[in-house]
Formats: structure tokens, sequence, C-alpha cells
């Protein structure tokens, strides 16, 4: 697998980050960080940088969103217990689902980088819904290149 654009290894490129310590727990036998830990990196990302956009907020109760896919690429051996700087932009947005652009970061150096593709659904009755004004406005203020 080729290596992500170089922009994507910059902290700078992200809209938003925040430092997680890791866990004890989170190792490997060899001692890295494994990979069911670095998946929990970057799914407490997307949480809180959905809150961080607002985008909780302007949802309807009956609405939410769904994990429609994940994608995750492993550069270097994470290392506990040194901090794990999580961030997140948004990288596209579609009519009913739009993609998250993430990367964690440990002493400065890109450990991985990951997308998560997340689609507006009904709660009760399933299936995708269009993405409101508001909640396009805030992804596009959000998105890698604007808004920043």
């Amino acid at each position: 697998m080729p290596r992500p654009d170089a922009a994507r290894l910059a902290p700078e490129t992200y809209h938003y980050a925040f430092e997680m310590p890791p866990r004890f727990g989170d190792l490997d036998p060899l001692r890295h960080l494994n990979n069911a830990a670095l998946a929990r990196f970057y799914e407490e990302g997307r949480v809180r940088y959905l809150n961080q956009l607002g985008l909780r907020q302007v949802l309807e109760r009956e609405h939410g969103f769904v994990v429609g896919e994940v994608t995750i690429r492993y550069l270097a051996e994470g290392r506990w217990p040194d901090v794990v700087t999580v961030a997140s932009a948004v990288l596209h947005v579609g009519r009913s689902s739009f993609t998250i652009a993430q990367a964690l970061f440990q002493l400065g150096r890109c450990i991985g980088t990951g997308e998560g593709t997340l689609v507006h659904v009904h709660r009760k009755e399933g299936g995708s819904r269009p993405l409101g004004e508001a909640a396009l406005t805030m992804l596009g203020q959000g998105k890698i290149g604007e808004g920043k």
C-alpha cells in the first residue's frame, strides 16, 4: 500500500486534535500499541470531532450517524507510555455521508492515518437520510484546506 499524501502526515493539516494517553493494557506481546487500541484512538477522535463541530447538537432526536467504513494505515509502531495526539478533519462530504480524515502522532511522528465514513440515518426507520443545511455548513468549515 502506498504511503499517504505528505500533507496527511503533518499535524497542521488537521482542524482538531487532542492528546490521549495509552494504557498499559493497549500493548501487544511485543510491547507495541496493538491494532485494537489504535482503532479505539480513531473512534474516540471521530466522536470528539463530531462534538467539536457541533454536529451532534444540530441532529434531531431521531437522526444519528452510523459507521459505513473505516480504513486504517499503520505507518510506525506506537509505544507506551508516550501520549498519542489524535488529529481529525473532514475529507469529503456527500449527500448523506461524510468522511473524516485522521492521523495519530507520537513524539511528533505520524504513526498512522485513517478515514472513517459516517452515514446520516434515521434511528428508528433505518436507511440513510440527506444531511441538513446546518450539518453541511459545519462539515464544510472543517474540510481539509478550508475553514481553518
